[in-house]
């Protein structure tokens, strides 16, 4: 390129369509200027029609973190550099991201209750409920990348992060709040990318007629979409496990519960099992992953290690120093059906029953014992080997059934029995199947991460 050519000047344009679907529920939130409602503590971000949609300012937030990991002069160079004071080497954005706009959607609530780390109880006036897009719902993705002059000397660097973009399009990412809880997971399908090259007039004459008509030339250098894509991230530790009830297994919705009592004039159970709007029995992301902090703080302290870096894995909100956690969950569906026990509270003093305190409530039991009943997904992003190793600690815990999710542990309910997992990190994959021995390589090479846990001078 000579010294006095024009740097903005337009070289090509890359055009990216496909179908964006939501693959976990969503949750973008209005914000303080959202419409003001009394009803929930967050509301679905919505466009003035009353369609949830998806804003491509997230989209763009969360393509561009994903290229920053391991290139950040490429996201610089596709997404553009904040305002400089003295104006030095500012760049502009390359790629323009256009709102998504959710077909199909199904609004859901979610609600919980903050625990107390130190006694595991709820906290008073601790309840909290927001407002979601359910799963399933899909829009049309649109995007457009300008390559201009500037960008000549550097464009095999920005072709090969291009391509793990589209690899990760396709995929799956991430976008919203609670990604880390199971929410905003989403993927690309039937994507299309064409490339306009405008030293080309055949190029030039497609992209200026009105119904944009389809480049000569391909993104040839980018993966095959046919071929088979990784969900996870090879630098990220992550575990997804088939498990069957031990017995039953109740995580409370507080709002079924208060809807029955204005449907029915029938007694409600006082405890029913969350449902999604597809009215599947689920495990919340947020319940799942504040079982499994406390049983990771539970395994530090009995290898007597000192808990403050889980802060660092998990994430912190209180004191000067706020982290962003870097272990993910995701919502889990569970199968089977809900049967309504009786039950009497029981004085501690005396041992007796309570005069009039009769309550019930609906667990879910699963069909066939020994059967899948829920899969769960976990694990950690950018994991080291320790953090991989408190991960594989975790998942013993919950195969063995010594880790109880959800409500009322004392009388037995909300334990698993593993059947198989599956183990991915590093491009590795390790395959796990109860009743069947481990090979004697992947054993060794799993116990690495345990050591590495035990041996962590930091933890």
């Amino acid at each position: 390129m000579s010294t006095n050519a024009n740097p903005a000047r337009i070289l090509k344009r890359i055009m990216v369509k496909g179908k964006l679907r939501l693959e976990t529920p969503l949750l973008i939130g209005e914000g303080e200027s959202g419409e003001e409602r009394g009803d929930r503590d967050i509301h679905v971000l919505r466009s003035k029609g009353g369609t949830p949609f998806i804003p491509g300012t997230s989209l763009a937030g969360a393509l561009r973190s994903f290229v920053e990991e391991d290139a950040p002069r490429a996201a610089q160079l596709l997404f553009g550099t904040e305002h400089d004071e003295k104006g030095i080497d500012e760049l502009q954005s390359a790629v323009s991201l256009y709102d998504v706009e959710l077909s199909g959607a199904k609004l859901g609530f979610r609600d919980g209750v903050r625990i107390d780390g130190v006694t595991g109880t709820t906290i008073p006036h601790g309840k909290y409920d927001y407002e979601i897009v359910e799963s399933g719902a899909t829009g049309i993705f649109y995007a457009e990348i300008v390559q201009r002059a500037v960008h000549e000397s550097e464009e095999s660097a920005l072709r090969s992060v291009l391509a793990r973009l589209r690899e990760r399009l396709i995929g799956g990412f991430h976008v919203g709040a609670l990604t880390t809880k199971g929410f905003g997971r989403m993927r690309l399908e039937g994507m299309a990318v064409h490339c306009y090259d405008f030293s080309k007039p055949e190029d030039v004459i497609a992209w200026l007629r009105p119904e944009r008509g389809c480049a000569l030339q391909h993104l040839v250098t980018l993966p095959d979409e046919e071929a088979s894509h990784s969900v996870y991230i090879p630098q990220d530790f992550m575990i997804e496990a088939d498990f069957a009830l031990a017995g039953s297994l109740i995580v409370r919705d507080y709002e079924d519960a208060n809807k029955m009592v204005e449907d029915s004039n029938e007694k409600t159970p006082d405890a029913l099992m969350k449902k999604n709007a597809a009215g599947q029995y689920i495990i919340p992301g947020t319940s799942l992953k504040g079982v499994l902090r406390h049983r990771a703080e539970y395994i530090l302290h009995a290898l007597g290690k000192d808990s403050h870096p889980l802060d660092e894995l998990m994430g912190t909100v209180s004191g000067e120093m706020k982290r962003r956690s870097r272990f993910i969950v995701e919502e889990a569906v569970v199968e089977g059906n809900t049967h309504r026990q009786m039950r009497i509270r029981g004085n501690r003093f005396t041992g007796g029953t309570i005069s009039a305190a009769l309550f019930s409530s609906m667990p879910v039991w699963q069909e066939t014992r020994g059967a899948r009943a829920v899969t769960l997904r976990f694990g950690a992003r950018r994991a080291s080997e320790w953090e991989a190793g408190l991960c594989l600690l975790l998942l013993k815990d919950l195969w063995l059934g010594r880790t109880a999710i959800g409500g009322e542990k004392s009388i037995g309910r909300g334990t698993l029995e593993g059947l198989c997992a599956s183990i991915h990190y590093c491009g590795r994959t390790w395959e796990l199947t109860s009743g069947q021995p481990l090979d004697e390589n992947a054993a060794r090479e799993l116990q690495t991460f345990v050591t590495a846990l035990s041996e962590e001078a930091g933890v």
